[in-house]
């Protein structure tokens, strides 16, 4: 099963160059096809949704996951979609962002038929749909809302290629007929029918340019009520008047110019038109460009003289867009007197708070997909405004950055509450005020302010026209004005979103296939899945609780049986020690010959028939192997007596040990990696911008370029490559990953912290992502927000498909505080769990992608191969259990170690994701004396490309 990445380049966002992408990763498939686009728009004033039907055709002989990418434009939102299931549209319902993907995800690996749409970052979205069935077709129908400009409705209507049938209804309740036009459909004709719809419909459709419609006439402030969750809503058009004095312009002006990798995509050219109006207007000025990536860069003086900003303009035009943005590193600039930001707002590297400036903010974007919602709310807290090239021309942005502007000030009034607005500035003589009506007559007030100056309007509203429309608009604007501080208002944002079934950065919408699926993951399901889904529930409800009374319980017996592998004497590492003291006192008067002939090591002998009959401690999940573990159940009887040596187990901690950790340099060979080794240092990132427009989404060219940076002695652009990483897709948490294991790996723990603690946002279903930031935190000295972390890995119930993590955090958990030089708090753990474990050999591997099975091999002096088939070796090295199903962590163990050379190595047995993914990125962490004092970490990244492909890691050599 394959994963088709559609990319819907704008298609919703009102842009002309809107087009349907397939990206083919199988030379010898078949693109899926748009059999058929279906559009309904329903206009009510200034507001409008728009029902968009696709039907996706998939043409071959094998099932695909479908990945739908899309960005909307300001005021535009998705309110809903539907799936067909068996034939029939359901409608989806709104669930907690990382619970939508958490239960997709899960459910995919059932084959069952689910839907989920997302709101990654900005206002870019996307819609994951599973499956495309084997030569057949699954509709979609996607539910945009929006606050339509004065313009009127526009539609894009480039597809990428032909569509089937394309049909078009739009219904206004305009009182006089709209006019549409769009050179690829022809003219569209309106008739009554409870205001005006017109209709069109057209075979074998090769879509281009976009769809205009100017709406008639409506009524004198035309008021719409609709009754929702017991409240009514209204939204009232409100005619204000466009007071505006010209503002007094800078003599320092900073131009703050995001250069971050996805800056460029912007539209420099409309950017650059809007700076070359202004600075003719400013005529003489100083400007401090800041380029601002993953770390804002010192600033470069340039002198406007006239208006002429050739210099200036010839540094921009020569800006590397590179690395990730860091909008938190703005700083106050001393003798600033505005400043102006160019940015689509999208904030991926750092958790810096976003500053005050001390001087006007004018924030200017021209990318799809913006966070228009943060720019707008930064530039008025700074005294400024949002200058939107997405939807003004450069003149028009001028005009409005001329000039000192109205805004709200105040909405309040009789009769009515909870009131939001579109806009708080004056744009284009109206705004649309929504808000509760408690009862008819109301009267609202609108207090404009303009400099020191204010004055109140009042508006009466007596009566209105019922629209369905109203609710989720009111809940819209809510959402956006939070959104501004999201950080700050995230739980207000999720309990809108679930109550108005929105698409918002913390609420999700999903599609399940059956009553059952909502009640196994407590969803609430459509209206006609209801009754069955309570009966369900409540069956459910009682064995969740007993799930978690044993889960613990469980969790102890497991730990209980690995304590008794530890103290454990296992008789071949005796007898290995003892002959290693003969050998050395043999040595001692022997010719080297006969020396190297007694050190070499033994024939691997079995371990004893006790330790090698019993069955496995533990169950693996079901897989796509059988797992013939040989690590024995009667290792606790054995180990009875040895559990009360105290003064044999603390001899063997303080045996002296010398170990060493040899890794593998992992050295891709790839053309570009080449080139790259091969450039001079002074043309190594002129070289490194020549490629990069070839892999701009590939994690491991970002990888391997960023290594060889930092081994030629450029750390600081070795780290601004290595965060394009958070740019290549967005909240895509396997990436995420990646980077944060990288920057780990390069001491850079804070920022290792934030990725994590972003992955733990995306994932707090999956137990890698509290043990990741547990590690981070403990890396960083944060131990006892380490254990806080690790502990939740320890108590929560886990899916089957993460076999004995909790055992690997608890060790982990354990040596942090033994290792610790000052007292933790440790009530979180139970104290049948507080022991460690200390080794003198361990080695954990995990990797970044799901559903896929990657095995940790170690091989010992002897040859004897610990693996998942092999969990138990002659020496006593074990192995935990196999992890079939994505992530690991994989580890091996070893109490107490002979000398010689132990081989680590990783082997990709195979996945069962419906992803085309590319290579898989492996985290391996080696570690001697773990839990001691003196316990030496390292750890590599290297990927696999291929099943059954096999690589060497490194070794541990012990003395």
């Amino acid at each position: 099963m394959r994963k088709w990445l559609v990319m819907w380049g704008c298609l919703l966002a009102g842009v002309t160059h809107a087009q349907l992408r397939v990206q083919i990763a199988d030379a010898s498939a078949t693109p899926i096809e748009l059999r058929s686009v279906s559009v309904k728009a329903e206009i009510a004033g200034r507001l409008a949704q728009t029902d968009i039907e696709l039907q996706l055709n998939n043409p071959n002989g094998r099932v695909l996951e479908g990945e739908l990418n899309f960005a909307l434009l300001d005021g535009q939102t998705v309110s809903g979609f539907a799936l067909d299931i068996n034939g029939v549209l359901r409608e989806a319902v709104p669930v907690e962002k990382a619970r939508g993907q958490a239960v997709f995800e899960e459910v995919v690996r059932g084959n069952v038929d689910p839907a989920l749409l997302e709101k990654t970052a900005g206002n870019n979205f996307k819609l994951r749909v599973y499956p495309l069935p084997p030569n057949g077709a699954r509709r979609v129908v996607l539910r945009i809302t929006e606050t339509l400009k004065a313009g009127g409705y526009r539609l894009p209507l480039e597809f990428g290629g032909r569509v089937g049938t394309f049909s078009i209804d739009i219904h206004s309740l305009g009182l006089e007929p709209p006019t549409a036009k769009a050179s690829a459909l022809g003219e569209i004709k309106f008739i009554r029918d409870k205001g005006w719809r017109g209709a069109l419909e057209v075979k074998d459709f090769l879509g281009r340019g976009a769809l205009e419609v100017s709406l008639g006439k409506t009524a004198n402030a035309p008021l719409y009520t609709q009754a929702f969750d017991g409240k009514r809503y209204f939204m009232l058009e409100v005619p204000l008047p466009e007071r505006a004095a010209p503002r007094s312009l800078p003599r320092t002006i900073a131009l703050v110019w995001d250069s971050s990798g996805s800056a460029a995509g912007r539209d420099h050219s409309r950017e650059f038109k809007l700076l070359s109006l202004y600075f003719a207007r400013v005529k003489n000025a100083e400007v401090r460009l800041l380029r601002l990536r993953n770390t804002l860069e010192p600033a470069q003086i340039f002198q406007l003289r006239d208006g002429q900003w050739d210099a200036l303009k010839s540094a921009l035009d020569e800006t590397p867009y590179d690395g990730a943005s860091a909008l938190g590193a703005l700083s106050p600039q001393r003798g600033v007197d505005e400043y102006l930001l160019v940015s689509d707002g999208l904030s991926t590297w750092g958790a810096q708070p976003i500053p005050d400036l001390r001087a006007p903010l004018y924030a200017i974007s021209s990318s799809v997909g913006a966070d228009l919602s943060f720019l707008r709310h930064y530039a008025r807290r700074n005294g400024g405004q949002l200058l939107d090239l997405g939807t003004l021309s450069p003149e028009l942005a001028l005009a409005d950055l001329l000039k000192s502007v109205s805004f709200i000030s105040r909405l309040d009034g009789s009769n009515i509450s909870e009131l939001v607005s579109s806009s708080r500035a004056v744009e284009g003589g109206s705004v649309l005020v929504a808000g509760v009506l408690n009862e008819l007559p109301a009267e609202l007030k609108v207090t404009l302010t303009e400099g020191n100056r204010s004055k109140s309007i009042a508006f009466p509203l007596r009566s209105g026209l019922d629209s369905s429309l109203v609710a989720k608009h009111w809940a819209s604007l809510r959402v956006a004005e939070l959104d501004g501080e999201y950080a700050l208002n995230a739980s207000e944002i999720r309990r809108l979103g679930k109550r108005f079934g929105l698409l918002t950065r913390e609420t999700s919408l999903i599609v399940l296939d059956l009553a059952a699926d909502y009640a196994r993951f407590e969803i609430e399901p459509p209206r006609e899945l209801r009754d069955e889904y309570l009966a369900l529930r409540q069956q459910q409800r009682a064995s969740d609780q007993q799930e978690r009374v044993t889960h613990i319980e469980e969790v102890i017996s497991r730990f209980n049986e690995k304590r008794a592998w530890w103290n454990t004497d296992f008789p071949k590492l005796k007898m290995r020690m003892q002959d290693d003291a003969k050998l050395a006192e043999a040595a001692s008067g022997a010719s080297s010959a006969e020396r190297s002939a007694m050190s070499a090591p033994p024939e691997s002998a079995p371990v004893a028939e006790a330790m090698m009959a019993a069955p496995v401690v533990a169950q693996a999940p079901a897989a796509s192997r059988q797992e013939s573990a040989s690590l024995g159940g009667t290792i606790a009887a054995a180990a009875e007596v040895k559990k009360a040596d105290t003064k044999d187990k603390s001899a063997a901690d303080a045996r002296p040990m010398v170990a060493t950790i040899q890794l593998k340099k992992f050295s891709p060979d790839s053309a570009e990696l080449k080139r790259l080794r091969a450039a001079s240092k002074a043309d190594l990132y002129r070289v490194y911008l020549d490629e990069r427009p070839s892999f701009v989404n590939s994690t491991a060219f970002f990888l391997d370029a960023a290594d060889v940076f930092i081994e030629r002695g450029q750390p600081e652009l070795g780290l601004r490559i290595l965060s394009n990483l958070a740019e290549i897709s967005l909240d895509n948490r396997a990436i995420l990953r990646v980077l944060g294991y990288r920057l780990a790996q390069l001491k850079r723990h804070q920022e290792a912290i934030t990725v994590f603690r972003a992955v733990l946002k995306l994932s707090p279903d999956e137990p890698q992502s509290y043990r990741d930031l547990g590690l981070a935190l403990a890396a960083n000295g944060d131990a006892q927000l380490a254990i806080a972390e690790l502990s939740e890995v320890v108590k929560r119930p886990w899916h089957n498909r993460f076999p004995e993590v909790e055992l690997i955090a608890l060790a982990e958990l354990n040596a942090i505080a033994a290792r610790s030089s000052k007292a933790l708090n440790l009530s979180d753990v139970d104290p049948r769990l507080r022991e460690n474990l200390a080794l003198d050999l361990r080695a954990v591997l995990s990797w970044d992608a799901d559903n896929t099975d990657i095995d940790l091999w170690v091989t010992d002096p002897n040859g004897d191969k610990a693996y998942y088939g092999r969990r138990l070796t002659s020496q006593g090295a074990r192995m935990s259990l196999d992890f079939t199903g994505g992530y690991g962590p994989e580890e091996f163990s070893l109490k107490q170690a002979l000398p010689g050379t132990y081989k680590v190595e990783a082997q990709y047995f195979g996945d069962r994701s419906q992803n085309l993914a590319g290579a898989t990125t492996l985290q391996l962490n080696l570690s001697t004396h773990f839990g001691r004092k003196t316990q030496a970490d390292q750890s590599i990244a290297l990927r696999l490309n291929s099943a059954s492909e096999t690589v060497f890691v490194g070794e541990f050599t012990v003395q």
